[in-house]
């Protein structure tokens, strides 16, 4: 969205879309397939966080369930980010860019 001179919003022209509309997408997806956490997944990923950060989790049956899936995917993330460095070093050791 854009604003003019007058404050008023400007609509973008068809030939210009906004990056949700490009084949190429946009990290955040668009409105209709947004690439975000629902407001309750949020807020039990900022549970986790908080409990991870003082190594506190209370005793209950769903705040395990939620920490374990939690967990499972940040251990995902970090072995691809060690996946991807790995493969950079390789490339960048090899004389390859």
């Amino acid at each position: 969205m854009t604003r003019g001179r007058d404050g008023k919003i400007v609509e973008r022209l068809p030939i210009f879309p906004a990056p949700c509309r490009t084949d190429k997408g946009c990290p955040k997806g668009n409105p209709e397939s947004p690439r975000s956490l629902m407001s309750e997944n949020e807020r039990c990923y900022e549970h986790y966080r908080e409990c991870r950060a003082v190594n506190q989790f209370p005793d209950d049956p769903v705040v395990r369930r939620n920490a374990a899936a939690i967990r499972d995917v940040e251990d995902l993330a970090e072995h691809r980010r060690q996946e991807d460095l790995q493969s950079e070093l390789l490339r960048h050791a090899m004389g390859m860019k």
